[in-house]
């Protein structure tokens, strides 16, 4: 990013890390059902750590946002691809966008003396995308809400050892109409019985890092009545067949009889 958006004069007057949003709002109408559409625009910056984001949001799921290290627009959803055409000006947008966040906000701090920082620690919650089958893939969610500013830290484990990178994806912060952000972090794993898998979240609103336990805990006797019903269906399917053939049968000898 060029160093004629940055002021020197006011990053080193800069004790705290502020956060600047723009936020372009419009509403929609569906004219055949008349429903009401939320598309918004969020730019943020980080002063401190010289970080900075930039997306667009529909109802509240992020469409696109740009990378700001090399300007490169990237999808969320690549599935919804055909249905949503990329405005080729939108990584100078968040190039502009940004560059003012980081231009205008120590000159903000300044006109308003140095006004206290809003920090809002994070709400976590740990749970599966589907119901647990020992070594059937599954995926753990890692619900990271309602805290301010960005960023936070998230860390994995299975069995007190960190797990491969290759296996957690995350999503982008997202905005919600208080101004906190959220953040979802992804586990693909392989459920076995008695592994214990932890994520923590550190931000700088907690006095310590929040770590969420979830444990492989599927009763043997569940699978064992699970494998007992599968049997027992196949058995009376079986069965039947073998009744319906029998049935076929004795019909057509009674015909014949007569």
């Amino acid at each position: 990013m060029p160093r004629s958006w940055h002021s020197a004069d006011g990053l080193e007057m800069c004790r705290l890390i502020f956060l600047f949003f723009t936020f372009a709002v419009f509403w929609s109408f569906s004219r055949a059902q008349g429903v009401k559409h939320l598309m918004r625009q969020l730019t943020y910056c980080h002063i401190e750590m010289m970080d900075a984001g930039f997306e667009l949001e529909f109802d509240g799921e992020e469409l696109w946002h740009v990378d700001p290290n090399d300007y490169t627009a990237k999808q969320r959803l690549p599935e919804f691809a055909g249905d949503w055409t990329l405005d080729r000006n939108l990584p100078s947008l968040a190039h502009l966008s940004i560059g003012t966040c980081f231009y205008n906000i120590p000159r903000c701090i300044t006109g308003e003396k140095n006004p206290p920082e809003s920090i809002v620690p994070p709400s976590t919650q740990l749970y599966t995308k589907s119901d647990v089958k020992l070594g059937v893939e599954n995926t753990l969610i890692c619900s990271v809400t309602n805290f301010h500013p960005p960023p936070v830290n998230v860390s994995w484990t299975r069995n007190g050892e960190l797990v491969s990178e290759q296996d957690v994806s995350e999503t982008q912060y997202y905005s919600n109409p208080d101004f906190s952000f959220r953040l979802f972090s992804y586990l693909n794993f392989r459920p076995e019985q008695g592994d214990i898998y932890t994520c923590s979240v550190r931000h700088r609103g907690l006095e310590r890092d929040i770590t969420r336990f979830w444990e492989v805990d599927v009763p043997e006797d569940s699978q064992e009545v699970e494998t007992a019903v599968l049997v027992i269906g196949i058995l009376v399917g079986f069965l039947g067949f073998v009744v319906g053939i029998f049935i076929i049968v004795m019909s057509k000898m009674e015909l014949r009889a007569v």
